[in-house]
């Protein structure tokens, strides 16, 4: 009787190692943060931020003992320097900032703490106006009051090098204005806008929120895909907004970039490959509030860039590989 109180009190003390959440024949412990982890997401109104709060459902349900917090923030470059500092356990992020993520870790002296658990699926370049707008191409922008995303987001960086593509510089030829998705959104419905720059999953809630009180127009930017990919990268990629996506929306020519989930190298192996397993084995439900969720696919989960994967994720793919 001795033996067993000891034990229950040693194991209340410690509260940082959990069997639940494993599955037979293997069930080995999992080692928990203390006071449990921190998914930084994006904007309020963005699919980073839905895609958190699903992901937090389904791991109150795999891992109870578990806790979870979600937090918003201004976008990739604000998470990736969370995860840096230690500030974010797990982390959205879209592939066109992952050259910072070097520079971020050293700056926070924490090198090569940030790896990636998968890509998740393609962000799609969104530049909104409202339909009765007569701008139809980023060259009509020139001198109208253009919001280029939250300051730290990939939005920001993505809207930066369409405009100079464009011929443009974002600080001198536009009315430049910072503003997240949600506060963009009601910006143009409210007339102080004539144009937001937006780089997420489809569809975003607050573009479709948007598009259903007051009727839009996206602006095609296809002619500047093979410029940035002769610049910054082959991960840009020519792509179509579907018609549907958002209310009388047609298919509209733009540019793709994947996102991924990233992950701190401080947490736990066992931890990061109960957290991959939940994230595919959960990818229905998931893709029930966030319909991005549906490509989410092991075979190009792994294809992350210059971001390596987190140990823990290797040995959840390994697992998995038929």
């Amino acid at each position: 009787m001795l033996l067993v109180t000891v034990v229950a009190l040693a194991i209340a003390a410690v509260g940082l190692v959990a069997l639940r959440g494993c599955r037979a024949p293997v069930c080995d412990p999992v080692h928990y943060p203390p006071g449990g982890i921190t998914i930084s997401t994006g904007g309020v109104g963005g699919v980073y931020e839905a895609y958190g709060l699903a992901f937090q459902e389904v791991l109150a349900d795999e891992l109870p003992d578990l806790t979870v917090r979600v937090d918003n923030s201004s976008g990739s470059v604000d998470n990736l320097t969370r995860l840096a500092t230690g500030r974010a356990d797990l982390a959205f992020m879209s592939a066109d900032t992952a050259f910072r993520a070097p520079a971020l870790e050293q700056a926070a002296g924490a090198p090569g703490r940030i790896r990636a658990v998968a890509r998740i699926y393609d962000e799609y370049v969104q530049v909104v106006v409202r339909q009765d707008s007569p701008l139809r191409s980023l060259r009509d922008l020139r001198g109208k009051r253009v919001s280029v995303g939250s300051a730290g987001s990939s939005v920001e960086i993505t809207a930066r090098r369409l405009l100079a593509a464009a011929g443009m510089d974002d600080n001198t030829d536009i009315v430049r204005r910072g503003y997240s998705v949600s506060d963009s959104a009601r910006l143009l419905a409210n007339g102080t806008l004539d144009a937001f720059f937006w780089v997420g999953g489809l569809p975003t809630t607050a573009v479709a929120t948007l598009a259903s009180n007051l009727p839009i127009r996206l602006l095609p930017v296809d002619r500047y895909v093979e410029e940035l990919r002769r610049q910054y990268g082959s991960f840009y990629q020519l792509a179509t907004v579907p018609a549907g996506t958002y209310a009388n929306v047609p298919d509209t020519p733009t540019a793709a970039v994947p996102s991924y989930l990233l992950a701190s190298l401080r947490l736990d192996d066992d931890l990061v490959m109960r957290l991959s397993a939940a994230l595919f084995s959960h990818r229905t439900r998931i893709a029930s509030v966030v319909p991005s969720g549906r490509v989410l696919d092991v075979r190009s989960a792994i294809s992350t860039a210059s971001i390596p994967l987190h140990p823990g994720a290797i040995r959840y793919y390994r697992s998995v590989k038929p």
